[in-house]
């Protein structure tokens, strides 16, 4: 009795068992037939199908290769437009242009924020020391920046942000930045470091490399500006070379820091930055003028077809 009682029992598992195998397999086919779509509508609507005498292996064949192919998307005609709406903009306005890369580039990976900062640090150190810690963190600070750049030139494309996106978020960096930099020479100007009195190589990364010859928004400016170089131009070897000749300058304002000193009191760089800042302060607002007015143009383009 107990051993009919397990085979009885061994019996609905295994029925149950095939019940939920063949609902599975049910279900994929279901599946596949909404994804794949019924042919029997492909070969209704094929004229080669229309004839008797035709085969239905032929009549499927005609069908799959007659099958319209997917038709661009709205999203993509826009980015489409506003790019070639952008390259009209450009060629115009020469709103991309090298002195305007250049500029950007100076005014947020340049010298003027360096020397100060890298003579402060060097107060106690010999001319070896000094040149030792110019040259490794002008290495650092091109390798990394460099690497940086093209490895978010790469994540930008993967995400398939459009071109205006990209010079309206230069613009803002270059306005919140520039317009701290405004704000802070109104302030109470916190008191400058003292310097170290045993310095080293160890200062080299931080605090010299990182945050002063690289910063944050610097970094995030050179990446746009890539990503925007690239798809207007499809090249970088000219933003290359320009991060290349800022990084020699900045070698070079370390290596001779105390001559500008002399000669740039800093209270004239001061000057300086307030002057060159307000600079940066009004490409912010024109690079996010121009993505504006490019989207609108491209809106227009799209309206009057």
């Amino acid at each position: 009795m107990a051993f009919l009682r397990f085979k009885g029992l061994r019996i609905f598992r295994k029925t149950i068992m095939n019940q939920w195998v063949v609902s599975a397999i049910a279900l994929c086919s279901l599946g596949l037939m909404l994804t794949v779509g019924s042919p029997d509508k492909a070969l209704a609507t094929n004229p080669y199908c229309q004839d008797a005498s035709t085969s239905a292996a032929v009549c499927l064949t005609t069908a799959q290769t007659t099958a319209p192919t997917p038709t661009t998307t709205a999203a993509q005609t826009t980015a489409d437009f506003e790019t070639s709406v952008l390259q009209e903009y450009v060629q115009v306005k020469g709103a991309a242009g090298i002195s305007a890369i250049f500029t950007i580039f100076f005014l947020t990976l340049g010298p003027l924020k360096i020397v100060p900062t890298f003579a402060s640090l060097t107060a106690h150190a010999d001319d070896k020391l000094r040149s030792q810690m110019a040259w490794r963190s002008t290495l650092i600070a091109t390798a990394t920046v460099v690497l940086t750049a093209l490895l978010g030139v790469g994540l930008l494309e993967k995400y398939g942000i459009p071109v205006t996106a990209l010079t309206m978020a230069a613009g803002i960096v270059l306005f919140m930045v520039a317009l701290k930099i405004v704000l802070t020479q109104y302030g109470s100007a916190a008191p400058p470091p003292s310097p170290p009195e045993n310095p080293s190589l160890n200062l080299v990364v931080t605090p010299l490399t990182f945050p002063t010859i690289l910063t944050p928004y610097g970094i995030a400016v050179v990446m746009i500006i890539m990503s925007i170089e690239k798809q207007l131009a499809g090249n970088i070897s000219i933003v290359l070379g320009l991060l290349l000749l800022i990084m020699l300058l900045n070698l070079l304002a370390m290596l001779f820091a105390d001559g500008i000193l002399k000669v740039l009191k800093p209270s004239i760089l001061k000057v300086l930055g307030l002057v060159l800042g307000i600079i940066q302060l009004a490409l912010g607002i024109s690079w996010i003028l121009a993505a504006i007015r490019i989207e609108a143009l491209a809106i227009q383009k799209l309206l009057s077809l």
